[in-house]
């Protein structure tokens, strides 16, 4: 879900509005609390640069990103895409994945402009 703060940093991103931020990291964090909007952060959140990023169709984008193997162990329950002036723009809820101390894990964020 496009976040409050989200959807300001996009219509100005869009319109050329140098106060609009382009999304810079891929976030994941502990909580599975839903979404309102009006999240700021992710609960133990770890941010990580985007390192690619695909194009796929039918208005689809996704961001890619990896945790390294010296990241955190932790239950990773949601995940959001942070501007580069660190405005949490996006969240979502997922499927519970336990990353493992020692393990590289790749993380992806797929989100639709409609």
């Amino acid at each position: 879900m496009v976040l409050n703060a989200g959807i300001i940093n996009v219509q100005k991103l869009l319109a050329g509005d140098p106060a609009g931020k382009k999304f810079a990291k891929i976030a994941v964090g502990t909580s599975n609390a839903d979404v309102t909007g009006a999240e700021t952060t992710l609960t133990g959140q770890v941010a990580k640069d985007i390192t690619t990023i695909d194009y796929l169709g039918n208005g689809y984008l996704q961001f890619n990103s990896q945790l390294d193997a010296g990241d955190p162990a932790m239950n990773i329950q949601e995940m959001g895409i942070v501007a580069d002036d660190g405005t949490l723009c996006y969240r979502t809820v997922i499927t519970s994945v336990n990353k493992v101390a020692g393990v590289t894990y790749s993380i992806s964020y797929k989100i639709r402009i409609q």
